[in-house]
């Protein structure tokens, strides 16, 4: 089934364009946990300027694979840093490669003839955009909240040292929609997904295709079987239902949300050295689309 590209999302789009002229750097915030799956890489390339990484909610990711995404991206030339939108040191470094990047002038490249430097973040919904440009500004200027699609209008926000940022909603593109099953496990495709035990069997299968079944309680214990290990889970929780079965649909929500809000650990789903998500996405949309033509 084709998804549809929400209206603000298509605004955006054409903001991105609109604004693009007097913009000087680009900040392509991803989520640490997913950084690939997450990124408008060719999209941020076609807008040919200078830009920086920022890993969000790294807070939730894996430390070491952290470090190991950081290094990746460095040895691609692109400037990025590791960033937890509410702490305030990891800010201040993503906002000193912000200025340096802004006001360091490439070979052959004219300064502005305007003192302030303006920057655009651009990232996919529900990255953390509006929690990050409230502690860049250090007060409350971008709605947040913890639901994809929250940032609707456009607007300038001045930072300290002389620099002015944009505010978007969340752009996603064909491409990213198609591995809507997958970003919808960091909570970032709009709209609600009310199969949450399909939901949390994606999880698991990505999680042991990644080789982190083991952050999962009891997963492991229940050979890798899904049907088996969400029944054991609604018991461990104390998650029942009428005739004192266990409430699967209950266990499944807490699976989502505990993952999501990081209640299993530090997670990251995508290893630096493997696009396993681009490879799951494959694998996963094969699956449903042969169990589609079976039907």
């Amino acid at each position: 089934m084709k998804r549809e590209i929400p209206g603000h999302i298509r605004k955006a789009f054409k903001s991105v364009d609109q604004y693009l002229p007097v913009v000087d750097v680009i900040v392509e915030l991803v989520d640490a946990r997913m950084p690939n799956g997450s990124r408008l890489k060719d999209f941020v390339k076609r807008l040919g300027k200078t830009s920086v990484i920022a890993l969000a909610k790294s807070d939730l990711a894996d430390e070491g694979e952290t470090r190991r995404w950081l290094a990746r991206f460095k040895n691609e030339g692109q400037a990025c840093v590791a960033v937890d939108c509410r702490n305030r040191s990891s800010v201040r470094n993503l906002s000193e490669m912000i200025r340096n990047a802004a006001f360091t002038l490439k070979p052959g490249q004219k300064a502005p003839l305007r003192k302030v430097r303006r920057v655009m973040i651009i990232g996919v919904p529900n990255v953390g955009k509006s929690t990050l440009i409230n502690s860049l500004a250090g007060r409350s200027a971008a709605r947040a909240a913890n639901m994809p699609g929250v940032t609707r209008s456009i607007q300038w926000i001045k930072l300290p040292g002389e620099l002015e940022l944009l505010d978007l909603p969340g752009i996603l593109d064909f491409a990213l929609l198609r591995r809507g099953d997958i970003l919808k496990l960091i909570n970032t495709i709009p709209g609600r997904d009310t199969d949450t035990w399909s939901q949390s069997k994606t999880l698991c299968e990505i999680l042991t295709f990644s080789g982190n079944q083991r952050v999962l309680p009891g997963y492991i214990e229940a050979d890798c079987n899904f049907e088996r290990f969400i029944a054991d889970y609604a018991r461990r929780m104390n998650f029942v239902a009428r005739g004192n079965e266990p409430d699967i649909e209950r266990a499944a929500t807490d699976i989502i949300k505990r993952f999501q809000s990081g209640g299993f650990g530090r997670v990251t789903l995508e290893q630096a050295e493997h696009d396993f998500t681009g490879l799951f996405a494959e694998t996963h949309d094969s699956a449903v689309e042969n169990a589609d033509d079976e039907n």
